[in-house]
């Protein structure tokens, strides 16, 4: 058997970009791609996935069989409530945001399958936790065996302060009806209201930009919130588009 030493150095000489150097996700330009990662899946897409190397999947799918995985909270939340990905083929799938206070991951994912993959949803789906460190939604065709084929744990539904984040989305969007643009101060200061309102008093407010010490902007809008951490991240938004409410 593979000592740890041994099976970290294998998956090490497997990756193919362990010669490049990777922006920490805790430094200005990661938050600042993180962000504009997240805006982007607002907009339902397709996406084709770029497979692992065999060597590095065998030993990642060994690793898992010998020490298990974490999944969510382990409880079979997630750790993302407010998108959802549904997976044609392990090629093909559809990442949107959904709104957990109004419909489950499988009748988000049935509502767009015929549109944007072009055929009937599968009478049998899957909702499942991912392991990976952003515990996120995943739905496959198939019955519950799919989670567990996958590294993953049956999706149980969203927890008490998920759906108190879902009514909180919903109200701070009602409250800007037909606004193109809300200056931070107004936007930090509405959110500062609602927040206790939906007992979500231990979240807080992030420029995506601050650290970097670019100034903010004229308008402000929702980047992403970040459930674990608890916070909403706010970045600049162009007048002349539509707010796009998560």
């Amino acid at each position: 058997m593979l000592t740890d030493e041994e099976l970290d150095r294998m998956l090490r000489e497997s990756d193919p970009v362990r010669d490049t150097t990777l922006v920490s996700p805790d430094a200005p330009a990661g938050i600042q791609i993180l962000a504009r990662a997240r805006q982007r899946t607002r907009r339902r897409r397709t996406r084709r996935l770029v497979a692992v190397p065999c060597v590095a999947a065998a030993l990642l799918g060994a690793t898992a069989a010998t020490y298990g995985w974490v999944a969510g909270d382990g409880k079979g939340h997630a750790l993302e409530s407010t998108m959802v990905d549904c997976h044609l083929s392990a090629t093909h799938d559809l990442v949107m945001n959904f709104d957990v206070k109004t419909e489950s991951p499988l009748d988000a994912c049935r509502r767009e399958w015929q549109p944007t993959f072009g055929a009937p949803a599968p009478t049998r789906l899957a909702a499942c936790v991912d392991s990976s460190p952003q515990g996120s939604i995943q739905v496959y065709p198939g019955g519950p065996e799919q989670c567990r084929k996958h590294r993953s744990d049956p999706y149980v539904g969203p927890t008490p302060e998920q759906l108190q984040l879902a009514h909180f989305r919903a109200a701070l969007a009602d409250r800007f009806p037909g606004r193109t643009c809300i200056p931070y101060p107004e936007m930090r200061s509405v959110i500062a209201q609602l927040l206790p309102k939906y007992r979500l008093t231990s979240w807080t407010t992030r420029h995506v930009q601050t650290e970097s010490r670019v100034p903010e902007g004229a308008c402000a809008e929702i980047s992403y919130y970040d459930e674990p951490g608890r916070t909403i991240y706010l970045m600049d938004h162009d007048p002349a588009d539509p707010i796009a409410w998560q």
